[in-house]
């Protein structure tokens, strides 16, 4: 359902974003008939053209009076100056190209400015005299003769604009008309769109809301299940243990007496087989309270001025009978200088030996698991490195992750509770330290932590 929403909104998007293109092609279609119009209107082609009309009009006016006698020729250059920015003005610029865009024939503003341009000569020789004479009038009637079908040409030229302008506004309130219902019916559509596409927003924040709510409940569910069983856990641990040790110490008590002198072996394999199971189920007891105090917080520690090497020589003995009876040895390197750190001596013991009693655990009877403490830039290191099965590396980003076994099918000696690393990650960053792993599976692991060296251990160091 999902996905389907997905599509219909990419759908809607694109012929949301599809349309705004539209309407801003529309618009901009718009905006061009607009300046057109604004440009005939303000620069008015068909005025200018009627003064050039009037202004050449004028013209042949003087020059008809200087070639008659009735006046001097003062104001003739005056007016052939008036008429010629006429020409120029509807000859260049945006009013040219509006003319231009007319269709209309501007061969008359052509030929008037070639014609101006071979008499301007004659005027400016003639009115320079002083006086109105018989060459002056001559001349006056040669420039009127070339200025001669002008008139009804400029005429023709102001109705073929009139007529084009008239069009032009036609097909632009027609246009503009049509442009309205284009952009009415955008509008419309637009709106409809993005009322969809709102609409379907809500409705999948409205499920999303609901999804929450549902996976906030299952959260607090999972919480509180978690919780009592973990309660639960706790009290049966609590309730178990002191039974438990004591049924473990009869059990030690009635070994060390009937160990020498019963001679049924059948017997004995017997005791061994339930001091052993029960060291198992104490050592899980121990870890379901380690597992629900750190989990609600109620682990504490102390921290005093501890050697490690101390620390890991301790963790090494406390798993060699453990150890010895899988068949396996441990191989101890130490540094010769003290690595002194400020920490929790009986958390880092009860780290070391998860850890070591884990390889232990994963390695081949006969076979040797290595512990080495070294000191690296200020921190103290150290490792326990087996040859055992390896952990797959599916289910290596989970192996810090409480009740996580790499072989949950399997019994016997290899056989796990999948709390010691989860509490083992819990106490290293209780202690603020770093805790990691490297393996590969089939070859074995390497597991290490790391703890801040106290100053004393660094002038030992560089002493």
């Amino acid at each position: 359902m999902t996905d389907k929403n997905r599509i219909i909104r990419a759908v809607l998007l694109i012929v949301f974003f599809g349309a705004v293109l539209f309407g801003i092609g529309v618009i901009y279609k718009l905006s061009d008939r607009v300046d057109n119009i604004q440009t005939a209107e303000q620069s008015d082609p068909l005025w200018i053209g009627s003064q050039l009309q009037f202004e050449v009009l004028r013209l042949e006016k003087e020059l008809s009076e200087v070639a008659l006698g009735l006046k001097p020729p003062t104001n003739v250059a005056l007016r052939f100056n008036i008429a010629w920015s006429r020409i120029t003005i509807l000859q260049e610029g945006k009013l040219s190209d509006l003319i231009t865009s007319f269709g209309i024939d501007q061969t008359v503003l052509s030929d008037l400015e070639e014609t101006f341009q071979t008499v301007e000569p004659d005027i400016a020789e003639f009115i320079s005299q002083e006086r109105t004479n018989d060459a002056g009038r001559q001349k006056a009637a040669e420039i009127l003769a070339e200025l001669e079908g002008y008139d009804i040409a400029l005429r023709n030229l102001l109705v073929a604009l009139a007529q084009a302008k008239n069009s032009t506004l036609s097909e632009f309130r027609t246009g503009l008309l049509s442009l309205s219902h284009v952009i009415a019916y955008l509008g419309t559509t637009l709106l409809i769109l993005f009322g969809i596409f709102v609409s379907l927003l809500l409705l999948e924040l409205r499920v999303a809301k609901k999804r929450e709510r549902e996976m906030r409940t299952l959260a607090e569910e999972a919480t509180s299940a978690a919780r009592m069983k973990m309660n639960f856990m706790s009290v049966v641990s609590h309730e178990l243990r002191t039974p438990l040790t004591s049924l473990l110490g009869g059990l030690s008590l009635l070994k060390a007496r009937v160990g020498d002198t019963m001679k049924d072996q059948t017997a004995l394999k017997l005791l061994d087989v339930a001091d052993r199971n029960g060291n198992r189920l104490l050592t899980l007891v121990n870890d379901i309270l380690d597992a629900q105090a750190l989990s609600e917080g109620k682990v504490s520690v102390r921290r005093e001025t501890v050697d490690l090497n101390d620390v890991v020589t301790t963790a090494v003995e406390n798993c060699q009978v453990y150890a010895g009876k899988l068949g396996v040895s441990f191989a101890v390197h130490t540094p010769q200088e003290p690595a002194i750190t400020l920490t929790d001596s009986a958390r880092v013991t009860q780290i070391l030996n998860n850890l070591i009693s884990n390889a232990a655990k994963f390695t081949s009877a006969g076979d040797v698991v290595e512990v080495r403490l070294t000191q690296i830039s200020g921190r103290a290191r150290i490792e326990v490195t087996d040859h055992g099965i390896g952990i797959p590396a599916d289910l290596q980003p989970d192996i810090f992750t409480p009740f996580h076994q790499i072989n949950p099918g399997t019994t016997g000696a290899n056989k796990s509770s999948g709390l010691g690393l989860s509490i083992t990650k819990q106490l290293v960053d209780l202690l603020g330290g770093k805790v990691g792993f490297t393996s590969v599976e089939g070859e074995g692991s390497v597991f290490w932590i790391e703890l801040t060296l106290h100053l004393q251990s660094h002038l030992a160091e560089s002493a």
